[in-house]
Formats: C-alpha cells, sequence, structure tokens
C-alpha cells in the first residue's frame, strides 16, 4: 500500500473513532454521470480505487474529503465524494481548488438539443398558457480560446416563467411572463467567485440580440461599423460573417442575455398579455422578478450580480438595481453553501439615456419646453470631423478636442443661450436673431461652424440643431445613421442607416441558436420594437407623456449599496443617446465623482466599431477585475 493509500486508511479509522457526521445534507448524484476524466491519483466519473465503496456512507466521505481538502488534497478529496455516487460535491471540490476542467465534466449539464413547438406571439395583446410552458433549456458544450487558453462553457436557452413577489394573504406567486434567455457560463468554477452579468438591450421594446450578436458572447457578427459598403446601398445585407469573439466578457463572467416581455420570444402568462409590462414600472418589475428566478434555479444566489444594459437600459437598470437592492436576499432560495448571498454588485450601462426632460431629440415636446441641445454638441462635432465638414478639432486627440468641446459648450455655448432666447415675441425678432446679426453673433456662429461644420444658415435659424435634420439634411444627397452619426446611405435608398444589421442579424441569430445553442423554434423573432408605441412612460409620479428619468433610482441604489460598482460608456458619434447629455445629467444631480464615463471611437454599439473593442475590454476587464472601481475612497466594501 502507498502512502496515500496509507493515509487514507488512517483518515477512515480517526472519522470511524470519532463518530462525526458533516452536517451538509447529501447533495443527489447526477442524473447524467460524466464520461470519465484521467487524472493523478484516480479516475473521475468511476468509483474510486482509494477506498472500497461499500466501507463508506456518504457522511463519512463527506467528513473523510473534508479532512482531504484541509491539507489541499482536492483531487483525493473529490474522488472519496465520487466513490460514494457524490458527483456534483465532487465537482464543486473540485472547483474550489482550481481544477476548471476536470470540475466542468463532472458539473456542467449535458448535451441537450431543444426543438420549441410552441408559438410566441410578442404583439401587444399576446400570451401563453403557463400549461403549454416547458421550462427545459437546451444545452450544448462548447469550447473556445481566450488569451490563448482552451476553456471550456455551455451555452444554453430556454424559457423561465418570472414570478411576482409572494401575495401577503394568499401566499401564492403570480405567473407573469414566459422570459427567453441564452446563458453562457463557465460551470467548472465556484459559484461564490463566479460573476453573473445579465445583459439587456433598449427600445424600449428592444430584443437583446444587438448585445447577444454584436458585443460580449463567445461568437459576434462583424460588421465593420461605420463602412456600408456601396453594394447595400439599395438592399439590406441579410448575413455578416461571424467569428469567434476574442473580447468576450466569459473570461470575466458569466453571461446571460435576456428579452423583455414582447421582445424575441419572450410571451406574457395568460390572463396576462405583453402590453401590461410595456411602461417603466411593470418592465422594471418583470425584470426584476425574472433575475430572482434564475438566480434560484441556477443556484447563483452567492454569485456576485452585475447588470448590462444600453440605450434605454439607461432608465431600465439603475430602476432595476434599485429594485434589487430593497428586495435584497428576501426571495433568494435557501442555500446550503453557507456562502453569503448577494443581491447586486453593480451595472454598467452602454449608451444610456437617464433622463428623457433633458434630451432635446426625445419626443415631449422639446420645441415648447425650448430645452437645449447642448448635450449633443459634441457628437455632432466628432462627426462633423469624421465627414471632414469642421475645422476646428485639427490634429488633436479625440480626449483633448472632447474636453475642448465641453469647455465651449459649458463656457459659450449654455451663457449664450441662456442670453439670448430663441422665444420669438409677438412682433419682431427673438432676442436669439437679433444677436447672430451683431459682430460678436457673427463671431459665435464661426465658432459653431468650425467646431460642427454644420453650416452658419442652420445656426442662425435656430442654435438648437435637432437630430432629425442632421440625419436628413446635413450632407446633400445622403441620409446619415442616429445610433452612428458616421454612417450615411444616398437620400433615396430604401432602408435608414440604422437599420443595416437588422436582416443579417435576426438570420444568423436563428442559425446560430440552432448550431451553437441547440435551440429552434419556429416564431417570428420580434427584435424591436414596436413596444414603444403602447408604452406607459410615468415614473415615480411623473405624468408627462414622456418623462422618465432614472436619476432618483440611480442614487437610491447606490445609497442601498454604497459600494456598487458602476461604469458608464458612450460613443463619440452617438446622437440617439449622446455622451454629454449623460456628462451633464450626472452633473447637475451631483454624480460626477461617483460615476465613471468613458468615451470610445463608435457611435451607439460603440463594440461594433472595430477599433474600439480591445479597448472597451481593456476598461470592462478593470471594472470587473478591481473591488474598488468607481468607488470613492471612503467606502468600504461590502461584498
Amino acid at each position: 500500500m502507498n502512502l496515500r493509500y496509507s493515509s487514507l486508511a488512517l483518515l477512515l479509522t480517526l472519522v470511524a473513532c470519532d463518530g462525526s457526521e458533516s452536517s451538509s445534507p447529501p447533495v443527489p448524484a447526477s442524473n447524467n454521470p460524466s464520461p470519465p476524466t484521467t487524472v493523478s491519483g484516480g479516475t473521475f466519473g468511476e468509483p474510486s480505487t482509494t477506498a472500497p465503496a461499500e466501507k463508506l456512507t456518504p457522511d463519512t466521505a463527506r467528513a473523510v474529503a473534508a479532512t482531504l481538502k484541509a491539507s489541499g488534497q482536492f483531487k483525493q478529496a473529490a474522488d472519496i465524494l465520487l466513490s460514494v455516487g457524490l458527483s456534483q460535491e465532487a465537482g464543486t471540490m473540485l472547483a474550489d481548488g482550481g481544477f476548471e476542467d476536470e470540475a466542468f465534466n463532472l458539473l456542467a449539464p449535458k448535451h441537450n438539443p431543444v426543438n420549441d413547438k410552441n408559438d410566441y406571439d410578442t404583439s401587444a395583446g399576446g400570451s401563453i398558457k403557463a400549461a403549454l410552458i416547458d421550462e427545459t433549456k437546451s444545452v450544448k458544450r462548447q469550447q473556445m480560446t481566450i488569451n490563448g487558453k482552451v476553456i471550456n462553457y455551455t451555452a444554453q436557452s430556454g424559457h423561465l416563467i418570472a414570478y411576482a413577489p409572494k401575495d401577503a394573504q394568499t401566499g401564492k406567486e403570480d405567473a407573469e411572463a414566459a422570459i427567453f434567455y441564452t446563458a453562457y457560463t463557465r460551470d467548472g468554477l465556484p459559484k461564490e467567485k463566479r460573476p453573473v452579468t445579465f445583459l439587456w438591450n433598449g427600445g424600449p421594446g428592444s430584443a437583446s440580440i444587438w448585445l447577444h450578436m454584436g458585443s460580449w458572447a463567445p461568437m459576434r457578427l462583424k460588421s465593420d461599423a461605420p463602412t456600408i459598403p456601396m453594394e447595400y446601398d439599395y438592399e439590406q445585407p441579410t448575413s455578416l460573417p461571424s467569428e469567434e469573439n476574442a473580447i468576450t466578457l466569459l473570461d470575466k463572467s458569466d453571461l446571460v442575455f435576456v428579452d423583455p416581455a414582447g421582445t424575441g420570444y419572450s410571451t406574457a402568462v395568460s390572463p396576462h398579455t405583453n402590453q401590461d409590462f410595456w411602461g417603466t414600472d411593470p418592465d422594471a418589475a418583470l425584470i426584476r422578478d425574472f433575475i430572482t428566478r434564475y438566480n434560484n434555479v441556477n443556484n447563483r444566489q452567492t454569485s456576485p450580480k452585475y447588470l448590462y444594459g444600453e440605450s434605454y437600459g439607461g432608465i431600465r437598470i439603475p430602476i432595476v438595481a434599485d429594485l434589487l437592492l430593497n428586495d435584497g436576499t428576501a426571495r433568494f432560495a435557501p442555500d446550503s453553501s453557507g456562502n453569503p448571498q448577494i443581491a447586486l454588485s453593480g451595472f454598467i450601462l452602454n449608451s444610456p439615456l437617464l433622463d428623457y426632460l433633458s434630451n432635446c431629440n426625445m419626443p415631449s415636446g422639446a420645441v415648447e419646453t425650448n430645452y437645449s441641445c447642448a448635450g449633443y454638441l459634441p457628437s455632432y462635432a466628432f462627426a462633423g470631423d469624421f465627414h471632414k465638414l469642421a475645422t476646428a478639432r485639427g490634429t488633436a486627440s479625440a480626449e483633448a478636442f472632447l474636453q475642448t468641446m465641453r469647455d465651449f459648450v459649458n463656457k459659450e455655448y449654455i451663457p449664450t443661450l441662456a442670453k439670448y432666447s430663441t422665444t420669438k415675441p409677438a412682433t419682431g425678432n427673438s432676442p436669439w436673431q437679433d444677436f447672430v446679426d451683431t459682430q460678436p453673433g457673427k463671431n459665435f456662429l464661426a465658432k459653431l461652424v468650425a467646431n460642427t461644420g454644420m453650416p452658419e444658415s442652420e445656426w442662425k435659424s435656430t442654435p438648437n440643431i435637432y437630430p432629425d435634420w442632421v440625419q436628413d439634411h446635413w450632407i446633400d444627397g445622403f441620409k446619415l445613421g442616429r445610433y452612428d452619426a458616421r454612417m450615411k446611405l444616398p437620400s433615396n435608398a430604401p432602408y435608414a442607416p440604422d437599420n443595416y444589421i437588422d436582416v443579417a442579424f435576426v438570420n444568423e441569430f436563428k442559425k446560430y441558436m440552432q448550431a451553437s445553442v441547440n435551440y429552434q423554434n419556429g416564431s417570428r423573432y420580434s427584435e424591436c420594437c414596436d413596444a414603444i408605441y403602447s408604452w406607459k412612460w410615468p415614473h415615480r409620479g411623473s405624468t408627462g407623456e414622456y418623462s422618465p428619468s432614472s436619476i432618483p433610482d440611480f442614487r437610491e441604489a447606490l445609497s442601498l449599496n454604497p459600494s456598487l460598482k458602476v461604469l458608464v460608456l458612450h460613443g463619440y458619434e452617438d446622437i440617439a443617446t449622446p455622451g454629454f447629455q449623460t456628462e451633464m445629467d450626472l452633473s447637475n444631480a451631483a454624480m460626477t465623482d461617483r460615476v465613471p464615463v468613458k468615451w470610445f471611437e463608435g457611435g451607439h454599439m460603440i463594440y461594433n466599431t472595430e477599433a474600439s473593442r480591445a479597448p472597451l475590454k481593456t476598461e470592462i476587464d478593470k471594472y470587473y477585475d478591481d473591488p474598488r472601481y468607481s468607488l470613492p475612497p471612503a467606502v468600504a466594501l461590502s461584498n
């Protein structure tokens, strides 16, 4: 008998004499045992040869394994657990010891193709009966190379029913909606150390396809923004090249891409209909309920948790964060690990809109309320420089030019508009019209023209140039993108530059889900954005037609968890939700020092710009890696 076996025999003797038993409840053996994985000192997936199975009870095996673990012998401890059929516990033991590949073989679910025959009606009145919903998820085990290392992960997809909080009187949970999601998980890593990030697009009423297929998943579609080849001037591409995503976030976090009710394949559960959740408040509450359900079903109560929202996500995510933090862990299922449960660790906002009433392009009656378009000027300037219409930037770096534009807007543009109103009296000119005919007015117009490249005649008529004019009238013979003002098409093209990727993304998504995630469904995948036309906007007492702001929720979330990590990402040429407007909103809320805003080349979907992908990944890596990212020095970490 070698030394290892002798030590094991001694351990068994000591445990038997001591009579101690683990207080942990037994974990059932996997219904789908993994193929054997040969490692030193034993073969995982088969009964151990280090001790006859008949000599061990599960509790004795746990006690022996705990002793071996304490001395750093994780593989031997896992072997003992396997000998009595505790494969899940053995996998967890290996994960704790850093043996990811061996743990993955025991813990990851097996391949499971799902051909979902349900028809998911995503219209306003659409719903599905609860009895029709099968929550069985598709599974495909996959591999990819990250930073030169081959890693295993599982791709999973399907529906989970989101339930409202229990009724105080009946104790029942109301089934709200069958939410479609796709998850990518590295199942060989310890869950209490492995973050999980939930990702949404905006709209409102947009599915998560744009983030899913373009940004951080293991595979991505390459659209080469801002280039639209001439061959697509009059017809959208039906496909785009796909490739393994070199900057996937899977090295930092598990990823869950989620479609809200009435988008993708997500549908309300009758008697609810999709439009019941088409509103600022019901939408956020439903997202909270889905996250809670996902955490409980997948045992992620102890994992660090992050939210990632794009566009209208700037409204949705801070509200969801506030709801999650107010709930805390009260709705989490019991967890036997003994590790602390985590409600929320932080969130990232990609090209967010934080306040509808401060954005001059939102349909809130900007002309009547005389809101300033100051937040758009830096983005106009970058677009003008890209199209070689503006002259002010010269050889300045992007960050230097951005600071120049910040200074111009704050020190000259805003004070000038405050002094010279554009409101026209009953007779005569407006103060603005009188001003621009003076020499100081002409000098000011010259700066606007040099900074942006927009004609003097347009600035002379109004200091508030709206994005629709930029899109349709700035460059003769062309229309520009709102999401990315660098993108352009001939004026008579049958589609808008913003829709360049739409057909290809949906087509490729359908093929990808079947081939790489083992999921297929014959329903129409509703990518965007029927809900926006029926959206119920009021939030926190607001009464305007388009009036939600997430700033109060943002502030409250930070007060509920002062160690919440936050990050805002913006593209220079985004004229849908311009980054400087976000900076102004945060400044007005006295949150500038707490919320970092990082800028990158590109538009609304920054990740579609090749030059920005690596810098984006570098910044987001810092966010995940640094436990104090964005935190003021006085804040102590809570998790």
